[in-house]
């Protein structure tokens, strides 16, 4: 817990002999008690408040003030580092109380984006204490850690103890303690218990795990920089330099990233990979020497880097080793994902006579997959060039050995050029050249004839989950439909609306045709929906998904905007929160054009999941204002026309093709 005071710093019970305690653990709490007092007293001389006047965005361009933050000292001549939290929005002032209670006026010198740090710079003649910055942190698992900061008008301190719970955090970038922090500590102080500053408090959640950055204060997670990190970058943050994440544009083929395995399924158009040589189906050895056995490694050492940082990478193609240098940007090109219009799945190759004869105790490892197509959908890029049955080896001179790879290779596809497929038909190699299509340039209806062939028993029942409020009902074939490749829809409803069954009746006739299985969630809030709730909606999805034989892809959240002709109202907000947030739960997102966006932080989009934008107008029409945005963040916004129930079933359920 944390105290306004730091005369009871860390104490969360009164230590009294007289409650039972043995006479050791009232010694204990008493030291405990005096250390984290002694701790946060060392520190606190270097904390500050750093307030926010004057900021816009309340409601008819009220002028409003944000709740204080803190800042850390970090040299005497007046620069404060702070959480990002502080320049979010325009501010007429930003001020900076001092622990002698003076308040000065701060400029912005630069911005750390990357680690979600700004650096600030006041004028004074007040005599200051810089925190000390180490050249190397010693951080060590389950030590005792204190969060210090600052608030109000009188600078009062906030302490907070637990202990160190994770390194290389954020990708990378952080460490991570178990004190219970609000957002009035981000920019204060991660002390160890003798008084060593290890790192700055910041807002930040894992990703997908909430709406917003914030949205984790006090619970038990607080995230900080650490120092050493901080005083590399200090000068250059000091000569007005802004710090942006580095980014390479490499695309993982491995949809888990903890596999043992580090092969490349595709190099993003314009990126530094690119340009520096790589190629897919290049396997990752090491960067900088280090070496990498999973994506999951290449993805906490890539973390670490800048833009303009320049790093060695060593892969491994056709069996020969390579060494290129590779300088990270702080941009690339925005994904505009492609789309052959093939439905395809993972087929293990045919057995030989060979394999047949081979001894059963081989230790060798299962042979790589091959990608079938099963359907080829009408209309597509695909159509008349693919067959089903069509077996895909490579794009250009990259295998293909899995549908994911596949997938991924078409989202970080370049618009526009035209692909040489290998394809195995009717065992002879046949090369066939098609240009794929946008997924922005309109949306897929054909579903394929052979997935309406086999009839099942729909029906409607109540979903419950443990320790949630929400009322929710779904739709879908009888457990033992033999139904494969389904879709599924979440249909947010509207805050006040309680009757999920009453509302999937309209939508029975339409989910059996297109075999798209609809969960309506209701609001736990009459009034509105919360942030909470989209961890909720996340858990019904994986509720269906054991009962149900949902496409993992074909896995969309809707609200009844998405319909045409009906208006945006709260569910269509918490449908873009919801999909933007839970990127790794659902590929499609459809929505009222009159959306008001959420007050999310929005990520690129990722060739690894991919999620589309479905809007209810027509092509030629003017996009709500958020849409560019969208775009360049590699998100394809398809404008669909007029959209009904089986349009947006039709669209959800081929969300899984390629």
């Amino acid at each position: 817990m944390f105290l306004a005071s730091v005369a009871f710093v860390g104490i969360s019970i009164a230590v009294a002999p007289s409650h039972g305690l043995a006479a050791d653990d009232v010694s204990y709490r008493q030291a405990m008690a005096e250390a984290v007092r002694a701790t946060a007293n060392h520190v606190l001389s270097s904390v500050v408040v750093v307030e926010v006047v004057g900021g816009t965005g309340g409601a008819e361009g009220e002028v409003e003030q944000d709740a204080p933050t803190s800042g850390v000292i970090v040299d005497k001549d007046g620069y404060v580092l702070a959480s990002s939290i502080v320049v979010r929005r325009p501010s007429a002032t930003i001020l900076v109380v001092l622990p002698d209670g003076s308040r000065h006026a701060a400029e912005v010198v630069s911005k750390d984006e990357h680690r979600d740090l700004v650096l600030l710079k006041i004028k004074t003649d007040t005599e200051l204490t810089p925190i000390p910055l180490p050249d190397q942190i010693d951080a060590r698992i389950g030590q005792t850690t204190v969060a210090v900061g600052r608030y109000g008008i009188d600078a009062s301190p906030l302490v907070s103890r637990g202990v160190l719970s994770g390194q290389e955090r954020l990708d990378g970038i952080a460490i991570q303690a178990d004190a219970r922090v609000t957002a009035s500590f981000y920019g204060g102080l991660l002390v160890d218990l003798y008084g060593n500053a290890l790192g700055i408090l910041i807002p930040a959640v894992a990703e997908g795990g909430a709406e917003a950055d914030t949205d984790w204060y006090d619970s038990g997670i607080a995230f900080a920089i650490p120092l050493d990190v901080v005083k590399k970058n200090l000068a250059r943050m000091r000569a007005g330099d802004n710090i942006k994440k580095g980014l390479i544009g490499i695309v993982a083929k491995s949809k888990d990233p903890y596999e043992n395995q580090t092969e490349l399924a595709a190099i993003r158009v314009r990126s530094p990979a690119e340009a520096a040589g790589l190629k897919a189906g290049d396997k990752v050895r090491a960067f900088n020497a280090k070496k990498v056995q999973r994506h999951q490694d290449v993805r906490l050492l890539l973390g670490k880097f800048d833009a303009g940082d320049t790093i060695s990478i060593e892969v491994e193609r056709d069996g020969k080793p390579l060494t290129f240098d590779v300088t990270l940007t702080d941009s690339i090109p925005p994904l505009q994902p492609q789309r052959l219009g093939v439905i395809a799945v993972d087929q293990a190759p045919a057995k030989t006579q060979d394999d047949d004869s081979e001894d059963e105790d081989s230790t060798d490892e299962d042979p790589a997959k091959q990608v079938v197509i099963s359907e080829v959908i009408t209309g597509t890029a695909a159509d008349g060039k693919l067959e089903p049955g069509d077996i895909i080896q490579k794009i250009g001179v990259a295998e293909v050995d899995g549908v994911e790879s596949l997938r991924r290779q078409m989202i970080a596809a370049e618009p526009g050029k035209a692909i040489e497929l290998t394809v195995k038909r009717s065992e002879e190699n046949q090369t066939i050249t098609l240009t794929p299509d946008s997924i922005d340039s309109g949306v897929m209806t054909a579903i394929p004839k052979a997935w309406g062939e086999i009839k099942a028993k729909w029906s409607i029942k109540e979903l419950k989950l443990p320790d949630a409020a929400n009322v929710a009902a779904v739709l879908a074939p009888q457990n033992d439909a033999p139904v494969k490749q389904l879709g599924l829809m979440v249909l947010l409803m509207n805050p006040g609306e309680a009757a999920p069954k009453e509302l999937l009746a309209s939508w029975r006739d339409v989910a059996e045709k297109t075999g798209v299985v609809v969960c309506a969630v209701a609001a736990e809030d009459n009034q509105r929906w919360q942030p909470k709730e989209i961890e909720v909606i996340s858990r019904f999805v994986a509720s269906i998904q054991k009962t149900s034989a949902i496409e993992p892809m074909a896995v969309a959240v809707a609200a009844p905007g998405a319909i045409s002709g009906a208006k945006a109202e709260a569910a269509d907000s918490m449908a873009l929160a919801v999909a933007m947030s839970a990127s790794r739960t659902f590929y499609g997102v459809a929505v009222s054009a009159k959306t008001r966006p959420p007050a999310v932080r929005l990520r690129e989009n990722d060739a690894e999941a991919s999620l589309q934008v479905l809007l209810p107008i027509e092509r030629n029409a003017e996009p709500p204002t958020w849409a560019p945005t969208l775009k360049k963040s590699g998100y394809p916004v398809v404008q669909a026309g007029d959209v009904d129930k089986e349009t947006l079933l039709r669209w959800v359920r081929l969300l899984q093709a390629i």
